[in-house]
C-alpha cells in the first residue's frame, strides 16, 4: 500500500520524466540526438579514470546531512554490479531535482571555505562511465536512470530497488555496462587509500566488500578518530589491523584576491598533515597527494596538503588558468 509520502515522491519523479521528454514530442528528432550526444560526452569523456566515480560518490556522501553518531559509507561489489549505502538523512524533493539536472547542484554557490566539497553539479554523472542503469532508494523515493534510453542519465523512472533496502539509508545500485573493466574497479577497492578519510568533514567510516567469482569474499573497514593536541589536531586512521597517525596543522590565509566563482571569500584555510609514530622511530616520509578534501594528484610533497582549491571540471587537477 502506497503511503501519501510515497505517492508524492512518485508524482515528482513522473513530473520530471514528462518535463524532460516533453511527453515524447522530441523523440526521434535531431534535438534528441544532440542532447544525447552531449550527455554521453559529459559522462564518458570528462573523467580520465574509469573508477573516478568512486571519488564522486564519496564526495556526495560527505556533503550529505547526518543525524547519526557515526556517518558511514559502504561499497559492496559483486560481478556485474556495485552497491553503495550511506546512513544519511535521505533525499528531499530539491535533491531529486538536482540529481536529475546538469550543473544544478544543491551545493553550488557555497559561501565559505569547506562548506561543501562539490560545487559543480555534474559529478554524479560520472557513474555512467561504468554503469548503464543506476537505481536509487532514499526515504520515500525509489527510481532509476537508464543510460540506454533517451535522456536516460537525467530522466528518472519510478521503479523498485533491485535488492532489499536498509532502513535509514540511501542506497545506490550500479549495473555495469557491457565491456566495463571490472578488474580495474576491483583493484581500486582492494587498494583503497586510507588517507582519503583525513580531510573528509562528515564521513568517519568506510566499509568495502568485494565478492569475486570463485574467490573468498574480501572485506575491510576503515575509520578515523580525531582529538585536539593544543592548536593542532591528531587524526588516527584504522585500516583493518593497521593504524596510521597524522598531526594536522591549520594555516589561515587572509586577504584573498577576488574571484568571481567565489565572491565574498576574504580568507581560506590550508591544512598540513604530517605522519607521526608513537615511538621514537622516524615516520616514513614519502611523496604524498595534494587534496581538495579528496585527492587531486601527487606534487612531490613529503606531507599531505589540503586546500579548498578551485578545480577543473573533472576534479582531477587544480584550475591553472585563473589570473
Amino acid at each position: 500500500m502506497e503511503t501519501p509520502a510515497q505517492r508524492e515522491a512518485r508524482c515528482l519523479i513522473e513530473k520530471i520524466h514528462r518535463e524532460h521528454t516533453l511527453d515524447g514530442i522530441i523523440l526521434g528528432t535531431r534535438f534528441e540526438l544532440l542532447v544525447s550526444n552531449c550527455l554521453e560526452i559529459l559522462s564518458s569523456q570528462l573523467y580520465e579514470k574509469s573508477t573516478h566515480f568512486l571519488l564522486e560518490l564519496i564526495q556526495n556522501a560527505d556533503d550529505n546531512t547526518y543525524h547519526c553518531s557515526r556517518p558511514t559509507l559502504s561499497f559492496s561489489y559483486k560481478p556485474g554490479s556495485l552497491r553503495i549505502d550511506c546512513n544519511e538523512v535521505g533525499f528531499n524533493a530539491e535533491n531529486v531535482e538536482a540529481i536529475c539536472a546538469i550543473s544544478r547542484s544543491t551545493k553550488s554557490g557555497k559561501t565559505s571555505d569547506g562548506e561543501y566539497i562539490g560545487e559543480k553539479g555534474i559529478g554524479f554523472k560520472s557513474v555512467f562511465k561504468a554503469a548503464d542503469v543506476v537505481w536509487i532508494s532514499s526515504r520515500d523515493f525509489t527510481f532509476k536512470f537508464d543510460k540506454t534510453k533517451f535522456l536516460g542519465m537525467v530522466t528518472p523512472v519510478w521503479e523498485t530497488f533491485p535488492e532489499k533496502t536498509q532502513p535509514g539509508c540511501t542506497s545506490i545500485y550500479l549495473q555495469f555496462s557491457k565491456g566495463y573493466e571490472e578488474d580495474t574497479l576491483i583493484q581500486e577497492l582492494l587498494t583503497f587509500d586510507t588517507n582519503l578519510l583525513i580531510f573528509l568533514r562528515r564521513i568517519e567510516e568506510i566499509h568495502i566488500r568485494v565478492n569475486r567469482r570463485d574467490k573468498q569474499a574480501w572485506e575491510k573497514k576503515f575509520r578515523k578518530d580525531e582529538s585536539q593536541q593544543g592548536v593542532d589536531r591528531l587524526t588516527v586512521l584504522y585500516a583493518g589491523e593497521e593504524t596510521f597517525r597524522y598531526l594536522i596543522r591549520t594555516h589561515v590565509i587572509k586577504d584573498l584576491p577576488k574571484e568571481r566563482k567565489r565572491p565574498n571569500w576574504p580568507q581560506t584555510r590550508i591544512l598540513l598533515a604530517f605522519p607521526i609514530t608513537e615511538s621514537q622511530e622516524q615516520p616514513r616520509l614519502i611523496p604524498q597527494n595534494v587534496y581538495a578534501f579528496l585527492p587531486i594528484r601527487n606534487f612531490g610533497l613529503k606531507f599531505l596538503l589540503q586546500g579548498d582549491f578551485l578545480l577543473t571540471a573533472s576534479r582531477e587537477d587544480i584550475e591553472s588558468t585563473l589570473p
